[in-house]
């Protein structure tokens, strides 16, 4: 499970609610695996945690174009490989591959993490200096 920490924040709101509601999803993913291993429950929290990742990737990259981001590129390189992974791991459910379950969601958990706190926390000062209108995404 991961617990919202004020060290996650990067002091946007819209992508600081955007990050809760995608932890709120991973964690209830982890938590269907644990206690009652529902695969059409797993299949309906990865298709979320997929159409969430892109609904939110999608407002970062726009941020990210508006600001002149000079990590733009590797940036957007990072969503589109999990995006990859994601789709991948949805396909595999699908088609009836549970075991891999447990360890694919601990890699979506740490990769949430390590994004957040690594490559998101990278943008804060470009986007703040640039004063982006961080309300103007909804």
């Amino acid at each position: 499970m991961i617990e919202w920490e004020d060290k996650f924040s990067v002091g946007i709101s819209i992508i600081d609610e955007q990050h809760k509601k995608f932890i709120e999803i991973i964690n209830k993913a982890i938590v269907a695996k644990e206690h009652n291993d529902n695969p059409e429950e797993l299949k309906e929290l990865l298709y979320r945690i997929t159409k969430h990742a892109i609904l939110h990737f999608s407002t970062e990259e726009v941020y990210m174009i508006e600001s002149n981001y000079i990590e733009y590129i590797r940036h957007k390189k990072e969503h589109h490989d999990f995006e990859r992974k994601i789709i991948s791991y949805c396909k595999k459910v699908a088609d009836g591959d549970y075991q891999i379950t447990n360890e694919k969601l601990e890699h979506l958990k740490q990769w949430v993490v390590n994004h957040i706190q690594g490559t998101d926390k990278k943008y804060v000062n470009c986007f703040k200096s640039n004063s982006l209108k961080y309300s103007s995404l909804n």
